[in-house]
């Protein structure tokens, strides 16, 4: 059964923004630093970005939930128990740089 990427497909049409603009006002950075939340994400933009001259000079990956421990209250009320929160992050985070001898769409 397909699962809908509603917020996937939100941050896939921001990067694509971005990357027509680049185009429209033919301002291109020398580098570019992109998160992306999943693999799918990022093949996406990555082909997009390398048809316009870039290439990942570094990629870095890690968990994609972030866990950490909150002391107890030390009210003397809730007890003493300590409460764990797991937060979901970017997980593949590349910084691209645009090769000189590049090509433009348009």
């Amino acid at each position: 059964m397909a699962t809908t990427r509603v917020v996937g497909s939100f941050r896939e049409w921001l990067n694509a923004r971005e990357t027509r603009r680049m185009v429209r006002r033919q301002r291109f950075p020398e580098s570019l630093q992109r998160n992306y939340w999943d693999r799918a994400e990022f093949t996406k933009d990555a082909a997009e970005l390398e048809a316009l001259g870039y290439a990942a000079a570094s990629t870095e990956e890690n968990d994609p939930y972030v866990t950490a421990t909150l002391p107890a209250a030390s009210n003397g009320v809730s007890g003493h128990l300590d409460r764990t929160r797991s937060r979901r992050v970017a997980a593949i985070h590349v910084l691209y740089t645009r090769q000189p001898a590049s090509t433009t769409l348009g």
